[in-house]
């Protein structure tokens, strides 16, 4: 073989490799809604954390919140359900992924001890999510078995999950939801 065939084959081969496309990397699909996603006023910058916080905070007037239990046992898997709140005049149509609600967990003193997985296998489904005006509708469930992120059992004890819906290229923060390990 010829040098030069050998760095042709090396540079296509590069290239190749960089072209390659995830579902990861795939951009979401923008909102129905002729009203567009404004950005939020500067507002202090949180304490850190591991969720998606790129996008523009939705336009149209809302509340986000998390429902369900309020205590669990570490290793037994809890569900909640983030449920968005229109209270706007306008419908909120989110045309958005399966996987587009992300969470963290932190303990009492704020720091993050089960962060967003950024390895979750995701279906290429799409989600249609339409709130009426003055409408409550569930968005997603998540789940949490009272692990860390390496997956060992945390101490009985008072935590926050924090969640975001980060789709359909808007933002929409859920308050945050205190929740209790027992033992």
């Amino acid at each position: 073989m010829t040098l030069r065939f050998l760095l042709t084959a090396a540079v296509l081969t590069s290239s190749l490799a960089q072209a390659q496309t995830t579902i990861f990397n795939i951009p979401a699909l923008p909102p129905r809604s002729s009203a567009p996603a404004t950005p939020a006023p500067a507002s202090p910058a949180p304490m850190a954390s591991s969720l998606p916080m790129t996008l523009p905070m939705l336009g149209l007037a809302h509340s986000a919140n998390l429902s369900g239990p309020g205590s669990l046992r570490a290793g037994e898997a809890t569900t909640w359900t983030f449920t968005l709140s229109n209270l706007d005049e306008q419908t909120i149509d989110l045309q958005h992924g399966a996987c587009d609600v992300r969470f963290e967990v932190l303990d009492a003193a704020g720091k993050v001890v089960r962060a967003n997985p950024t390895n979750t296998v995701c279906t290429m489904q799409l989600v249609m999510t339409d709130v009426a005006p003055g409408e409550t509708m569930d968005v997603q469930d998540i789940r949490w078995d009272g692990r860390n992120s390496a997956g060992r059992a945390l101490p009985a004890g008072e935590y926050t999950i924090r969640a975001v819906f980060s789709g359909a290229g808007v933002r929409i923060m859920a308050e945050e939801f205190p929740v209790t390990i027992e033992n």
